[in-house]
């Protein structure tokens, strides 16, 4: 009798045995259903993700080379405008500021007399003032003007009458004129060229000649733009 109970415990043993291995076996066929159903589910959204991401690389590519472009662009217009700067103040045409001097002409107030020489000796001439620009280009002037008439390649300086012309407009003395530069400089270089023959004709005609070396800055108008009715630029090539 207790053979037989043993041996049936035993067969309810096996046979739960049994159906545990089946449930095990049934859980992870399901599990595994579950995750390749998940996956294949799941597969066109990682897809999408790949080609969305590909697509913002290829867009920051192009934006990384349109903004090297750009800053490339902008190094060249700055250039250029600096250039332009640079080619307007050797023109003239742009107002200067800074230390420089200041010399006074003007023509003898002494009774004219042709028995102290010529009579053409009490006034100033253009020659005086073509002189004077020369020693102070020579003395390293940057900038210079007579009666605020910039003085640049284009300037005549010559004598019409009672008056002298120049940048084409009528000038009468006094004759005021400005030069930027080191005032040492053009302080020698103006005594070195010119200041002594002016000296004697003061002494002797009562022609006026200041200099005055300010302690503030000079400052020197830009020029009329020169306009160009016969010449035109010469193609490269």
């Amino acid at each position: 009798m207790q053979d037989k109970k043993k041996m049936v415990w035993m067969m309810i043993s096996v046979g739960m045995l049994l159906i545990g291995v089946f449930l095990v076996i049934v859980i992870k066929s399901y599990m595994a259903d579950q995750n390749a159903s998940s996956q294949e589910k799941n597969l066109p959204s990682l897809l999408q993700l790949e080609m969305e991401n590909e697509q913002l690389a290829g867009e920051n590519d192009k934006l990384l080379e349109e903004l090297t472009k750009y800053q490339a662009g902008e190094s060249a217009a700055a250039l250029a405008s600096e250039q332009l700067e640079q080619a307007k103040i050797s023109a003239g045409l742009v107002s200067l500021s800074g230390p420089g001097i200041v010399i006074a002409l003007d023509d003898s107030d002494q009774k004219r007399s042709t028995s102290n020489g010529n009579i053409g000796n009490y006034y100033i001439h253009e020659e005086y003032l073509r002189a004077i620009v020369n020693a102070l280009w020579n003395g390293g002037a940057e900038a210079i003007s007579i009666n605020d008439q910039r003085i640049t390649s284009n300037t005549e300086i010559f004598c019409s009458g009672s008056y002298i012309k120049i940048n084409n407009t009528r000038q009468m003395p006094p004759y005021n004129i400005v030069a930027i530069g080191n005032q040492d400089n053009l302080k020698s270089a103006l005594q070195f060229y010119v200041w002594d023959m002016l000296g004697e004709y003061q002494q002797q005609y009562g022609i006026t000649r200041k200099l005055e070396i300010p302690k503030e800055s000079v400052t020197v108008p830009a020029a009329n733009q020169y306009s160009y009715k016969y010449a035109q630029p010469v193609k490269e090539g």
